[in-house]
């Protein structure tokens, strides 16, 4: 009867365990990034009555005669399971698609983690507010490359503080060139460009009708200066008006280089540490008749450079790539998150706030960029949810009950015989 007890009792203990599990799956059925779990069981040590024996001439053998002493948990297991992805619209909320973690760091330990609910804190750094926690990735160069075999660091996203500027290599004339004026005449056009500074520069462009009724010569000045050409400003027109198709330079390409030397800068302003160089393109001008009264209308239909502009927001795409949006329309290439992954992911100990450790179970993790090593994608602007099946869950709590319950009659059902044969001596 003792024998019976003691397993009912131990039945209870077991069923308790997996009554807690369930417990914490349903309460955390709604927080960011969770992995449920699941209690597996196994009997204990069995005590043999009677080995089995074997068949010996007519006699057939028996097999051995066993009493189960119980039940034992045999694993705890994490189920990693994708969850669904809810939307938020806060672009430095994060989800992973695939099997990676983030990492997040305290500067000294590293933790993992599917919770991508971060935040830019006072220094501008990406970290997890709940914890203070820094998130872990590849910081870009100046000129937005990555190297994902670099060691992670911190990601700073230094919102309002971080300029951005780009001098003009490129730009272009749009118009028409009067075909009806006189040799001699000519036509001034000023253009803004700016230089690798950011700050906006006034070029005048000068064309005059040559005696060659097809030809222009052109010059630039510059602060009063004259910029040579390069090469001799001359722009030659095929007789229907179209740009001469030179071998050298096609009309589509670049057909003058100006070049600013440091000395024809004005003294107050600050200076381009290098003499400031931008192509002109004519391919868009035509010399078609206007009248010999007519002015040409030739303007700058565009070029590339940008003023100065600050970092105003940042977009996070699926390769994890961190863009940081400038008020002057340019973009930029900030940061990668970095994620990692492990040979044994069920290996993982938890260790609260959503966060898993590395232990020798799960081996060591291995870091990289998304979208390789089988790391998976990253989200920008959601979340990832619990991977919590709450249907499940309530049907194990049922069949947790009913074991519970079970196991509490089989400790009734052996007192009531044990008082029974506690009866038999009165």
């Amino acid at each position: 009867m003792g024998t019976a007890i003691y397993t009912g009792v131990n039945g209870l203990l077991v069923q308790q365990r997996k009554l807690d599990v369930v417990a914490s799956n349903i309460a955390n059925v709604n927080t960011t990034g969770y992995r449920g779990a699941r209690v597996l069981f196994q009997d204990l040590f069995s005590q043999t009555l009677a080995g089995g024996s074997a068949p010996v001439g007519n006699f057939g053998g028996t097999n051995p005669l066993q009493v189960g002493l119980g039940v034992q948990i045999a694993s705890i297991d994490t189920n990693f399971e994708q969850g669904s992805l809810i939307t938020t619209g806060v672009s430095s909320d994060l989800a992973i698609q695939g099997a990676g973690f983030f990492i997040l760091s305290d500067g000294l330990n590293d933790r993992y983690s599917r919770d991508g609910s971060f935040r830019i804190n006072a220094n501008g750094v990406l970290v997890d507010p709940a914890t203070g926690l820094r998130v872990r990735g590849f910081m870009a160069n100046e000129q937005g490359v990555i190297d994902t075999n670099a060691a992670p660091t911190d990601i700073t996203i230094p919102v309002g503080a971080t300029g951005i500027v780009r001098a003009t290599e490129n730009a272009t004339l749009i118009g028409n060139l009067n075909a009806d004026v006189a040799a001699g005449t000519t036509v001034t056009r000023s253009i803004t460009v700016y230089d690798s500074l950011g700050t906006a520069r006034e070029v005048s462009l000068l064309f005059t009708k040559t005696a060659n009724t097809n030809e222009w010569s052109w010059e630039a000045t510059f602060n009063g200066v004259t910029v040579s050409p390069v090469p001799a400003g001359t722009i030659t027109f095929s007789p229907d008006g179209t740009l001469v198709d030179d071998p050298l330079t096609p009309q589509d390409e670049t057909l003058g280089l100006i070049s600013i030397p440091v000395a024809a800068f004005p003294t107050d302003t600050a200076l381009p540490a290098t003499p400031f160089e931008f192509a002109i393109h004519f391919g868009a001008l035509t010399q078609l008749s206007m009248g010999a009264d007519a002015n040409s209308d030739v303007t700058l239909r565009n070029q590339d450079g940008f003023p100065r502009g600050v970092l105003q927001s940042f977009n996070i795409g699926g390769n994890g790539e961190i863009n940081g949006v400038f008020t002057n329309g340019l973009t930029k290439v900030i940061a990668q998150v970095a994620l990692a992954t492990f040979a044994n992911v069920s290996g993982l100990e938890r260790d609260g706030n959503n966060l898993f450790r590395e232990t020798p179970a799960s081996g060591t993790a291995q870091v990289g960029g998304p979208q390789s090593g089988g790391r998976g994608s990253v989200s920008g602007g959601v979340l990832e949810n619990s991977n919590v099946d709450l249907g499940a869950e309530f049907s194990n709590l049922i069949i947790t009950q009913r074991g519970f319950q079970a196991n509490a009659r089989t400790i009734s059902a052996a007192d009531t015989l044990l008082q029974e044969t506690v009866n038999l001596g009165r």
